[in-house]
């Protein structure tokens, strides 16, 4: 073998463990933990801690994907069920990695503030039952945190697009009914005062 190969190979090599070792050091997790429940026409949404100590990382995407996930290729599970907004990089931006950032950042989900991954509107006629899938998160490492004022985000690009999910289900369960025997009890009551007056 040339010697042209043989660097090339081992730049090959060493090029593919490298970016295996910055995908493997990022870790998503979501809050609450894995499941959430909600009814027809309510929205639920996820908080998250996201954890990375190689590079400087910005999120490029978020998605809900349904089972078997293959990012980048992604199912959603269509209007009739529900939709999800991305949260993450639609209204913050945060770089996640070594000093002078931070390597983890947690936010909450509110759905008023935008906060968290993002929200998942359940559609008013959705079937019951779970919702198995993944959170994916679309993600971009850098050489130099973009908050530095020397970065050029196309000299100090390390990985265009790199990819963390999160199993997760969003369970549908029935609309809440009033108390309809209390309410048939007042009616009885009240047919029965209006008959005992005639």
């Amino acid at each position: 073998m040339s010697t042209n190969w043989k660097r090339f190979a081992r730049w090959a090599v060493s090029s593919l463990a490298l970016v295996a070792s910055m995908q493997a050091s990022t870790v998503l997790t979501l809050t609450p933990s894995s499941t959430l429940s909600g009814a027809g026409g309510t929205t639920v949404g996820w908080g998250f801690t996201l954890f990375n100590n190689t590079n400087f990382l910005v999120v490029n995407a978020a998605a809900f994907c349904v089972n078997p996930v293959s990012p980048p290729a992604c199912t959603t599970p269509g209007a009739a069920i529900g939709t999800f907004t991305d949260f993450i990089s639609a209204f913050n931006f945060f770089v996640v990695g070594p000093s002078p950032e931070s390597t983890s950042v947690s936010q909450s989900f509110n759905s008023a503030l935008h906060t968290g991954i993002g929200s998942f509107a359940i559609a008013p006629g959705a079937g019951l039952g779970p919702i198995n899938g993944q959170i994916v998160l679309d993600y971009s490492l850098f050489s130099v945190s973009p908050n530095d004022p020397n970065f050029d985000p196309n000299l100090d690009l390390v990985v265009a697009d790199a990819f963390v999910t999160a199993s997760t289900t969003v369970n549908i369960v029935a609309t809440p009914e009033p108390a309809s025997m209390g309410l048939c009890a007042l009616g009885l009551a009240l047919t029965a005062l209006a008959v005992r007056r005639r």
